[in-house]
């Protein structure tokens, strides 16, 4: 090492440079020696580093994760400039959730993706502080509690979870090495692979196949192949597949997410299975114009509403069971107050009137909204009404009505609160 660096002093000298020896740290990956030794550029020791930033690039050498310091930098940042993204709302107001997104793609998903394509996600514990960071942006940005579900944060925004968004960053990153060409990453990938499938060494070839096989629907490339631009486009490709393929399964296996439910079974049940941007998009009713639409029909999907049979899974030690979360309205034995009996089915005259409102407007913007309500399955005409952008309004209207009356009505069962001061 002393050579080299000698051989470098002597560069600089004949090419009128001079080296920047305080910025020049020196670091020893693997076991330590016995004693350190001294190295010397431009008549000056190095400084011997545990931890060093390159290129945006934070170095451990003293992890078991060389790349523990750079999660950590990254999710201390996003942390950061997410909550000031966030406290707009302190100088401005609410923040619309699609100006919210457009916030969270110009400047938090760059720091939650900053060098995805080398330090990949082989330790699940570095890339949960990334995910948290996200979850938690996402769920204000919808003005949702810290409690509500994980699945809307995605299909109802058209964002890729963290670990397939840098899966897919780092697979683009490779493909452009393969079909560019560039020299020295080349080199490099090439000697990388070579170790992986040759002396079943740690490499990034080996780390970005193990990335791929855990995902929840693996897509990873074949390992003992040199990759080619086809194949890895042919991942790129397939990529999107997998995530629809978990983000269906995750919301069947859901008992909570009954309109998203609602909507994947229309998609499975009409033709072949859809493309991900018919489950995961953007969707019209984030752009109403009022909040108090927005944050109804976001409460509706998310199941993050006052009905019972949401409100009475958490108001007790334990939680009440489903078919004891009966409607507070009309009381009536065996009608459990879910999305389809308050906003479609209820007697009571409260709702029916509201209700009846909302029916006789809607038939003005489309004519044919009556006849579908009788027509269609409950739970498939809330769908389509979500789906149908002139009634959006009016339905954003209506189930913060049926919301806000629900506030005002306590639920038998709901806990009385305490009369008793704290001590």
């Amino acid at each position: 090492m002393q050579s080299k660096l000698n051989l470098f002093g002597d560069y600089c000298a004949v090419n009128c440079l001079t080296a920047n020896v305080p910025k020049t740290l020196a670091s020893v990956h693997g076991p330590l020696p016995d004693s350190l030794p001294l190295l010397r550029l431009a008549d000056r020791f190095l400084t011997y580093v545990s931890v060093a930033t390159y290129v945006g690039m934070t170095f451990s050498t003293t992890a078991a994760d060389m790349f523990h310091a750079h999660y950590d930098a990254k999710v201390t940042t996003a942390r950061r400039v997410a909550g000031a993204a966030l406290a707009l709302h302190s100088y401005v107001g609410s923040i619309p959730p699609l100006i919210a997104l457009c916030l969270y793609r110009a400047r938090v998903e760059p720091h939650l993706t900053a060098g995805c394509e080398v330090a990949l996600d082989v330790h699940n514990r570095c890339l949960s502080d990334l995910v948290a960071v996200q979850h938690l942006f996402l769920r204000r940005a919808l003005h949702l509690s810290a409690h509500a579900q994980l699945l809307p944060l995605f299909t109802e925004t058209g964002l890729w979870p963290l670990r397939y968004r840098r899966y897919h960053l780092a697979l683009r990153y490779l493909l452009y090495i393969l079909t560019d060409r560039p020299a020295l990453p080349l080199a490099a990938f090439r000697h990388a692979w070579a170790l992986a499938t040759t002396r079943a060494a740690p490499t990034w070839w080996s780390d970005l196949h193990l990335v791929g096989c855990s995902l929840p629907a693996p897509c990873a490339l074949p390992f003992s192949q040199f990759p080619t631009p086809e194949l890895v486009q042919a991942a790129i490709i397939a990529l999107p597949g997998s995530l629809l393929h978990d983000l269906a399964t995750q919301i069947a296996r859901s008992q909570r997410l009954p309109l998203l439910h609602a909507r994947l079974t229309y998609l499975y049940r009409h033709g072949p299975p859809p493309a991900l941007s018919s489950l995961c998009a953007t969707r019209a009713y984030l752009s109403l114009p009022t909040h108090r639409q927005r944050d109804a029909l976001v409460r509706l999907v998310c199941s993050a509403h006052p009905l019972a049979v949401e409100a009475l899974r958490h108001c007790r030690a334990t939680s009440v069971p489903r078919a004891d979360r009966l409607c507070r309205f009309c009381a009536t034995p065996g009608f459990v107050e879910d999305e389809v009996h308050a906003l479609l089915e209820c007697g009571d005259p409260r709702l029916a009137s509201l209700r009846l409102q909302f029916l006789e407007k809607a038939a003005l913007v489309h004519p044919g909204i009556p006849h579908l309500h009788f027509r269609l399955p409950g739970i498939a005409f809330l769908d389509l009404l979500l789906g149908t952008e002139n009634v959006l309004p009016l339905f954003g209207d209506y189930v913060a009505d049926i919301f806000a009356l629900c506030l005002s009505t306590p639920h038998p069962l709901t806990p009385a609160p305490s009369s008793s001061a704290p001590p």
